[in-house]
C-alpha cells in the first residue's frame, strides 16, 4: 500500500501543469524519442538569465517536480528558462537512465551527432548559448545524508570553481538550513561538480555561476521538492531575478 501511495505521489508531481500565463515553450530534439520541452518566461527587464534543469536522472523525481513548480512562477525581472524533464524516458521508467541513452550528467559539452546523452547535453548547451545564461542550476538527489555518510552527496550544494559560485553557494546553504530543523538533514557547502556535468562545463569552462543541488532520498518527495525550491529561489534572488 505504501509503495502504491508513493507511486501516485510521484505521478502527481511529474504531471503537474507546467507553463502558466506568461510562459512560452518549445521542444529540444523534436521528432525524436528523446524530445523534451523547454519553458521560458521573461519579465519587464530580460536580465539576468537563469537556466534550471530537472530530471537529468530519472530516479530523482524531486528535481523534476521542483522544476515544474518553477513554471508556475510569475517572472517580474529577468528571464527564467526551465527544462523539467531532461531525460524524459528515464523519468517515465523511474531509473537513473536507460542503457541506450547514457548519462547526460557525464556528457557535456555534448555532440549533436553522438549518443542520445551527448545529443541532449548539446541541446542544453544550445539553450544556454541562445539565451546568454548567467546562472545555471541542476537539481539532483542522492542516496542519503552527507552528514551521515561521506560517500553520499545528499543535502549538499555543489558549486563551480569560481568566486561568484562559491559566494552564492555559501549563502544558499545558510538560507535553506533555516527551514530544516534536524542537524543531520541540513545542507553542506559541497565540493565542485563532476567533470562532464552541466555545472562543470558551464562553470569551469565558460565561467558562469553554476550549481548542482543534491537532496537526500531518505526524505519524503514533498520535502525534497520544497528544499530544491528554497535553494533555487534564493539563487534567483541572489542573481537579481524577481519572481512571485
Amino acid at each position: 500500500m505504501r509503495v502504491l501511495v508513493l507511486v501516485l505521489v510521484i505521478i502527481c508531481y511529474l504531471t503537474l501543469p507546467c507553463g502558466a500565463a506568461g510562459w512560452e515553450s518549445f521542444e529540444l530534439l523534436a521528432d525524436t524519442p528523446y524530445a523534451t520541452r523547454v519553458y521560458v518566461a521573461t519579465g519587464d527587464i530580460n536580465t539576468p538569465k537563469v537556466l534550471v534543469l530537472g530530471g537529468v536522472h530519472g530516479n530523482e523525481p524531486a528535481g523534476a517536480a521542483a522544476a515544474r513548480q518553477l513554471c508556475s512562477l510569475r517572472v517580474k525581472r529577468g528571464t527564467l528558462i526551465i527544462i523539467p524533464e531532461v531525460n524524459r524516458l528515464a523519468l517515465q521508467e523511474r531509473v537513473r537512465t536507460l542503457p541506450e541513452i547514457g548519462d547526460v550528467n557525464r556528457a557535456y559539452p555534448g555532440n549533436g551527432e553522438g549518443t542520445p546523452a551527448e545529443r541532449l547535453a548539446a541541446a542544453v548547451v544550445s539553450v544556454y548559448e541562445r539565451y546568454g545564461v548567467t546562472l545555471f542550476v541542476d537539481l539532483h538527489e542522492a542516496r542519503t545524508f552527507r552528514k551521515l555518510d561521506k560517500t553520499s552527496l545528499g543535502q549538499s550544494v555543489l558549486y563551480a570553481p569560481n568566486d561568484k559560485s562559491a559566494m552564492f553557494a555559501l549563502d544558499a546553504v545558510e538560507a535553506v538550513n533555516e527551514i530544516i530543523a534536524e542537524p543531520y538533514k541540513k545542507f553542506i557547502f559541497g565540493g565542485h561538480p563532476i567533470v562532464g556535468s552541466g555545472a562543470w562545463y558551464f562553470g569551469a569552462r565558460l565561467g558562469a555561476a553554476a550549481f548542482i543541488i543534491e537532496t537526500s532520498k531518505e526524505q519524503p518527495l514533498t520535502e525534497r521538492t520544497r528544499q530544491h525550491m528554497a535553494v533555487v529561489r534564493h539563487l534567483l534572488a541572489a542573481e537579481g531575478m524577481e519572481v512571485e
